[in-house]
C-alpha cells in the first residue's frame, strides 16, 4: 500500500503542499455511472495503468486516467483527505491511446468518463486478478558453482524459506495463485519474508490460462463441396443446428480456418454441434501452416490503384481517411488483405471492423488464410474465458490483426497501422446505449492518433461519406467493376395503385405472381420480403373506426392469428382480441394492413403444392425455430421462404432466382429523415439474395410510389444519381452532412413533469451558439413502457462539437425525469 508520506512532493506553492494525485475511474458496475475519483499516488503509476482503491469499506479495480500535481486549492478541500492507491496490477495497464480515445467519447458523446471507459476492458477480468511472487535480481542462484548452495546460506534462511525459494527457482522465477488454487498460509508467510529481505517481489496480475501454451485448435470444412450438400439436401433438415454452422461456414472461402469458439459464436451452437460436425468429418482440423496463401488473386486495375494509394498512407505513417466505393463483388476486401499486409510488414497492428459478428465468417476466413494465427477475434458472444484471452494477446501483441464489430475498437492495441471499416453505411455502427458513439467517427479519431490510414468500404456509402468524399475530407476510391462474372440481378417495379384503381387490390401483383409460377415450375425458390411481422399491424372497428392500443405504448396492438394474440412489438404487453368493439360494442372488428403472417397464408393458398414457410422474429424466438427454417430452406424442402429482415442478409441460397419487396412503402413512410437512405439500402440488400447461383435473378418491389427516388434508382443500381438527389434533399433541410444532430429525449411516468423538464431544457439550450433548437416536441412514440417521451433536435454546424450542449445541460436534473442525450443519433423514433 502507497502511504501517504510516499505521494508527497513539496513544491513552492505558497504554503500549500503540492501532492502526485491520480483521476481513477471506477467500472461503472461497481460504482455508477459517475465513479470518477481522485486518490494520492506514488512514484510511477500513468494513465492506463490498472490498480485497487479504496471505495468505501472495500477495494475496488479502477483505471488511472490522469496523474498530476494538486494542492488543497485545487482540490477544493484538504488534501490530506485524499486515500492512497492501493497495489497496481502489472499485465492489465491499458495503452495510453485507449485512455486518449475514452477521453474523446466522454467529450464528444457527452458521458461520463467511467462509461466511455468502459468497454475498454473484458468482463470478469477482476475474478482472475492473483496474487503473484517473483524472484527478484538480489536472489541467490539455485546452486553454487561447486554444488554447494552458499549464496542461499549466506542470506540466513530458514528451511522453510529455502524450501519456498527452491519451489520459485524451479518453477522459473514466478509463482502465481490461480482463481481456483490459493497458496497456503505457511507458504504465503515465507514467502513475504523473503520479500522483506528483498529477495521476493509481490505483484498482482492476471492468472495464467490452462491451456496458454497450446493453441486453440483451428477447423474448417471439408473440401469435399459434394459431400457438404449432400448433407445439407438430406439430413439438414433433421439437424439444423449442424447445417446452420456449415452454412455460416459456406460464407468464407474454401480452406478458411476458425476456433470452434468463433464458430460457437457465429452460428450460435454449443461444443456438441462442433463435436458432432468434426464426427462426421464435415469439419476437420485444419493442417499447420494453413495461414500461407501461396498466390493471392491479382488485382484489376482498379483494385491495384485503389492498393497503391492506401499502402503508400501505410509506409508513410500518414493519417489518411479513404472512402472505398465499389459495387457488390468488385474485390473489395483483396484491397483491405493486402493493406494489411503492408501493415503487418511495418511491425504493426490492423483492426479490421465488420457490422454484425455473426455475419463476419468470410472475413474471418479470409484474414486467417492470409495472415494465420495472428488474427483474433474480439466480440462479446465469445465465452468470457476466450475473449479474454484474446483481450490479453491483443494487449501483448501476440495478435496483430483484431477483427470484431464496433466495440474492437477498444481493443488494447498500442501501434495502429491501418484501419478497416468494412459497409460503412450500416446502422449497427451507432451504439444505441450509453455510451452512445458512432464506430466511424472514433475509427477516424484513432487513425489520426496512431498515424495511420482508415478505409471505410461499401457498396452503398452513407451519404455523409460520399459527400465528404466529395469534397476530399476522404479520399475517393472507386471499383466500378464486379471481380467475378456475376451479375447484378435484373430489378422490375410494379405499381400496386394500379390494383386498387381496378377494384382487385391484392398481395402479390400479377407480375409477381406469374413469376413465382415460373420460378417455382423450374424447381427455383423464393423469397418474399415484408418487413412487420405478425398476421396484421392492428384490428378496427369497422362501424366506429375504434383500434386496439397497448395500455402501455401509445402503439397499436398487432394482430398475431395463429396464437389469437394483440400483442405490443415495443413493451410485450398481450391480450386476446375482444369479440365486440369496447367503445361501441360493434362486432365489426378486424384486422387491416398485411403482415409477414398473413403473406404467409395468402401465398401458402394461392400455391397450394408448394411448401411456403415464415422467419420473423416471432419465429426466430422459438427455440430450434431459426435453425430448422433456414436448413429446410437451404435443402430445397421449404420453396418459398416469407420473411422481415432477418431474411435479407447473411446466408447464401444458390437456388433462390426470385425475391419479391411485398410492400417497399412501410420502410419509407418512417418518420425520419434517413428513411428513403435505409430503403435504398435495404433495396439494394434484399436484391442481392437473388441470383447468387448459377441462374439469373430476378427481384420485384412492389410499391405504392414506384416514381420515389429511393425506389427508381435502387431498381437501375445507380447510387450516385440517389445520392445527387437525397444531397439536395438533405441540403435544404438542414440535416447531415450539412449539420450535425443531437436528440435530446425526456422520459417519465408524470406527463406533466415530462412536458416542463423538456421547457426547461430547452431554455437552457438557447444559450448554445449557433444551434438551431427543434422541439420540445412529443416522440413519434410518445409513451414507451408507461412513460411519457419528449424531445428536441439540436442542429449545429456540422464540424462543430457536441461540448457547448453538454456544458449548458449542466447540473439539470428533474425528480423522475430521465434526459438521454444522443449525439450522431441513427434512430430517431
Amino acid at each position: 500500500m502507497v502511504t501517504t508520506a510516499d505521494a508527497a512532493i513539496t513544491a513552492g506553492h505558497g504554503d500549500q503542499t503540492r501532492r502526485v494525485v491520480a483521476d481513477v475511474a471506477i467500472d461503472p458496475r461497481s460504482g455508477g455511472s459517475e465513479a470518477m475519483y481522485t486518490y494520492l499516488v506514488g512514484v510511477g503509476l500513468e494513465p492506463g495503468d490498472a490498480c485497487f482503491v479504496p471505495l468505501g469499506n472495500r477495494e475496488t479495480l479502477g483505471f488511472v486516467t490522469r496523474v498530476y500535481e494538486a494542492d488543497s486549492d485545487d482540490l477544493g478541500f484538504p488534501i490530506e483527505a485524499l486515500k492512497s492507491v492501493g497495489e497496481k496490477v502489472d499485465d492489465l495497464s491499458l495503452p495510453g491511446q485507449l485512455i486518449d480515445l475514452a477521453h474523446y467519447v466522454a467529450e464528444e458523446y457527452l458521458c461520463p468518463l467511467p462509461v466511455a471507459l468502459s468497454a475498454s476492458t473484458p468482463p470478469g477480468i477482476r475474478d482472475r486478478i492473483v496474487r503473484a511472487w517473483t524472484q527478484a535480481p538480489s536472489a541467490p542462484a539455485r546452486n553454487g558453482s561447486d554444488g554447494a548452495e552458499p549464496s542461499i546460506i549466506s542470506f540466513d534462511l530458514t528451511a522453510a524459506q529455502k524450501e519456498v525459494l527452491r519451489t520459485l527457482q524451479d518453477a522459473g522465477g514466478t509463482l502465481a495463485e490461480t482463481p481456483t488454487k490459493k497458496m497456503s498460509a505457511a507458504s504465503l508467510k515465507a514467502l513475504r519474508l523473503l520479500k522483506g529481505k528483498g529477495l521476493v517481489k509481490e505483484s498482482l496480475r492476471i492468472a495464467p490460462f490452462a491451456d496458454k501454451k497450446k493453441q486453440a485448435t483451428l477447423l474448417r470444412l471439408t473440401a469435399d463441396a459434394a459431400r457438404l450438400e449432400e448433407f445439407l439436401a438430406k439430413e439438414g433438415k433433421k439437424k439444423p443446428a449442424q447445417a446452420l454452422t456449415i452454412m455460416r461456414l459456406q460464407l468464407a472461402d474454401v480452406g478458411a480456418a476458425l476456433a470452434s469458439g468463433e464458430i460457437k459464436a457465429m452460428a450460435g451452437v454449443t461444443d456438441s454441434i462442433i463435436k458432432a460436425l468434426v464426427d462426421q468429418g464435415l469439419l476437420e482440423k485444419a493442417e499447420a501452416g494453413h495461414g500461407k496463401m501461396a498466390q493471392p488473386p491479382k488485382p484489376n486495375q482498379y483494385q491495384q490503384l485503389a492498393i497503391d494509394a492506401v499502402v503508400d498512407a501505410v509506409n508513410g505513417n500518414d493519417y489518411r481517411p479513404f472512402l472505398l466505393f465499389g459495387v457488390t463483388g468488385s474485390g473489395k476486401t483483396e484491397v483491405f488483405l493486402r493493406a494489411a499486409a503492408e501493415a503487418l510488414k511495418q511491425g504493426r497492428q490492423v483492426l479490421y471492423l465488420v457490422p454484425e459478428i455473426a455475419l463476419a465468417a468470410q472475413a474471418i476466413g479470409q484474414l486467417r488464410k492470409r495472415f494465420g494465427r495472428s488474427v483474433a477475434v474480439l466480440h462479446s458472444e465469445l465465452a468470457p474465458s476466450e475473449r479474454l484471452q484474446n483481450w490479453m494477446a491483443i494487449r501483448s501483441g501476440e495478435a496483430s490483426v483484431v477483427l470484431g464489430a464496433r466495440s474492437a475498437l477498444f481493443a488494447p492495441l498500442g501501434n495502429i497501422g491501418l484501419i478497416i471499416m468494412d459497409e460503412e453505411h450500416e446502422g449497427s455502427y451507432k451504439q444505441e446505449s450509453a455510451p452512445r458513439y458512432h464506430a466511424k467517427r472514433l475509427a477516424l479519431y484513432l487513425g489520426e492518433r496512431h498515424r495511420c490510414p482508415v478505409i471505410l468500404g461499401s457498396a452503398t456509402p452513407s451519404i455523409e461519406s460520399f459527400e465528404e468524399a466529395s469534397h476530399e475530407k476522404l479520399t475517393l476510391l472507386s471499383i466500378p467493376e464486379r471481380a467475378a462474372s456475376a451479375k447484378l440481378p435484373d430489378v422490375h417495379v410494379d405499381d400496386l395503385t394500379e390494383g386498387y384503381r381496378s377494384g382487385k387490390p391484392a398481395i402479390l401483383s400479377p407480375d409477381l405472381h406469374q413469376r413465382l409460377i415460373e420460378t417455382l415450375g423450374r424447381g427455383e425458390q423464393a423469397i418474399l420480403f415484408l418487413n412487420r411481422r405478425a398476421y396484421a399491424p392492428f384490428i378496427i372497428c369497422r362501424n366506429c373506426g375504434h383500434q386496439m392500443k397497448c395500455p402501455y405504448c401509445a402503439v397499436s396492438l398487432s394482430f398475431h392469428r395463429r396464437d389469437n394474440k394483440l400483442r405490443c412489438h415495443h413493451c410485450g404487453y398481450q391480450m386476446r382480441p375482444p369479440d365486440t368493439c369496447p367503445k361501441c360494442e360493434g362486432v365489426r372488428m378486424n384486422p387491416f394492413g398485411v403482415g409477414t403472417e398473413k403473406v404467409e397464408e395468402n401465398v401458402a393458398e394461392m400455391f397450394p403444392d408448394a411448401k411456403v414457410a415464415r422467419l420473423d422474429r416471432d419465429i426466430a424466438r422459438r427455440k430450434g425455430a431459426l435453425e430448422e427454417t433456414l436448413a429446410g430452406f437451404r435443402s430445397g424442402d421449404i420453396d418459398i421462404l416469407v420473411g422481415t429482415q432477418i431474411v435479407a442478409k447473411g446466408l447464401d441460397f444458390p437456388n433462390v432466382t426470385l425475391v419479391g419487396v411485398i410492400a417497399a412503402d412501410i420502410s419509407l413512410n418512417i418518420p425520419d429523415f434517413r428513411s428513403s437512405e435505409r430503403t435504398f439500402q435495404l433495396l439494394a440488400q434484399v436484391a442481392g439474395r437473388a441470383g447468387r447461383g448459377t441462374a439469373p435473378g430476378h427481384v420485384v418491389i412492389q410499391t405504392f410510389n414506384p416514381g420515389h427516388l429511393a425506389v427508381v434508382t435502387a431498381q437501375a443500381h445507380d447510387y450516385l444519381r440517389f445520392f445527387e438527389g437525397l444531397r439536395e434533399e438533405r441540403e435544404v433541410a438542414g440535416y447531415p452532412p450539412f449539420r450535425r444532430l443531437i436528440n435530446i429525449v425526456l422520459s417519465g411516468e408524470n406527463r406533466k413533469a415530462v412536458l416542463d423538464a423538456g421547457e426547461e431544457v430547452a431554455a437552457r439550450l438557447g444559450s448554445v451558439a449557433g444551434a438551431d433548437i427543434l422541439g420540445p416536441v412529443d416522440c413519434a412514440v410518445e409513451r414507451l413502457q408507461n412513460r411519457w417521451r419528449r424531445h428536441m433536435l439540436v442542429k449545429l454546424d456540422a464540424d462543430s462539437s457536441a461540448a457547448p450542449v453538454g456544458e449548458a445541460l449542466l447540473g439539470f436534473g428533474v425528480k423522475g425525469v430521465q434526459l438521454l442525450v444522443d449525439v450522431d443519433p441513427y434512430n430517431l423514433m
